[in-house]
């Protein structure tokens, strides 16, 4: 296996086989310059595409009571001609305690949450605080703060 700071793993095409688990323990092992530094080109793509395409299963049905909202993710660094080029955005509608990953822009998103790869990655596997990647100014979010306030609380972040 990779030690620490290396982060071979993101290059290998079991990316999207691996479990919820050894992702985590990979993400806390791999140094950040180094997460950063893979996750362009095509492992960004399969790694954004393996996280959303995971978000219905790591919803949490009994917390996401009464929430109900689109919430859109803007993920930065994807390098393009157009003026917001640089981003890939990706929705979801959570709802009747199931959550969707919608495949076109709905008219508009409830919550925006805007972060980069990395950052992204390592908070969906537990390895870095929502609330801190806020405060270190790594990501921001838009619209209905209240409601983007119970998005830790209604998918399971990290192992289960």
């Amino acid at each position: 296996m990779t030690g620490r700071g290396s982060a071979g793993w993101l290059e290998s095409a079991g990316l999207t086989s691996l479990d919820a688990c050894e992702l985590a323990r990979l993400v806390d092992r791999t140094s950040e310059r180094e997460l950063r530094h893979r996750l362009i080109g095509g492992v960004r793509e399969i790694a954004l595409r393996e996280i959303f395409r995971r978000m219905p299963e790591y919803l949490r049905p009994a917390r996401a009571a009464g929430f109900d909202a689109v919430v859109a993710w803007q993920i930065t660094g994807a390098g393009g001609a157009a003026p917001d080029g640089d981003v890939d955005e990706f929705w979801i509608r959570v709802g009747d305690g199931r959550c969707t990953l919608l495949e076109h822009a709905p008219a508009a998103a409830d919550i925006s949450v805007r972060t980069d790869p990395a950052t992204l990655l390592r908070v969906v596997t537990g390895n870095e605080d929502p609330v801190l990647a806020v405060l270190k100014q790594r990501l921001s979010v838009r619209g209905d703060l209240a409601l983007a306030a119970r998005l830790t609380k209604i998918f399971a972040v990290g192992p289960a």
